[in-house]
């Protein structure tokens, strides 16, 4: 079997575009939704970059898209129920996981109704499951027929080329910057 080098592009392009496409979303609603919007506290950059992309979200997407197409869910309202799930183990797991090793982790959720000592609670796992909806079954597949019908112009790839050499520089630059939290 030949290695298709054409192909291998693609697919390392195709997945990592959503990765990006999906950090900046959680750094939108993280930085724009949460601070400004929600709780009225001005603009915070959430991120431990300085870039606006929070890594989580893109990884979360692929592990929630993941146990999706494991399970086979088709009907949206499942796949809702199930990113719901997901969404709130993993930020209970999380949360013990940062206080182990970290000190702290970096949400509260004390003042939310039917909080479960901070780390989760019914209106943020809410909100991540209706997130994972519109993520898994609206804008995911319109990402997909974007590359189909854009994965040859140069421009495409140009763009993803800078915004992926900025986004890595970014990370790797926090060995030697530290963390842009404060």
């Amino acid at each position: 079997m030949k290695f298709d080098r054409a192909k291998a592009w693609n697919f390392f392009k195709d997945h990592m575009e959503v990765f990006l496409i999906f950090c900046v979303f959680g750094w939108v609603y993280e930085s724009v939704w949460c601070c400004m919007i929600y709780h009225k506290r001005g603009f915070i950059n959430r991120g431990f970059l300085f870039g606006p992309w929070l890594p989580i979200y893109g990884i979360g997407f692929f592990i929630i898209l993941g146990v999706i197409t494991l399970l086979k869910i088709k009907k949206k309202v499942w796949v809702f129920a199930a990113g719901t799930l997901i969404a709130t183990a993993s930020e209970l797991i999380a949360s013990y996981i940062l206080e182990k090793t970290t000190g702290n982790f970096m949400w509260d959720y004390r003042g939310y109704f039917m909080n479960f000592d901070g780390r989760i609670a019914l209106e943020p796992s809410l909100m991540f499951g209706l997130l994972i909806w519109v993520a898994v079954c609206f804008i995911y597949p319109g990402i997909v027929k974007l590359q189909n019908k854009f994965r040859e112009s140069k421009v495409h790839n140009i763009c993803f080329i800078v915004v992926a050499i900025l986004f890595l520089v970014d990370l790797v630059s926090r060995i030697w910057l530290g963390s842009n939290l404060k």
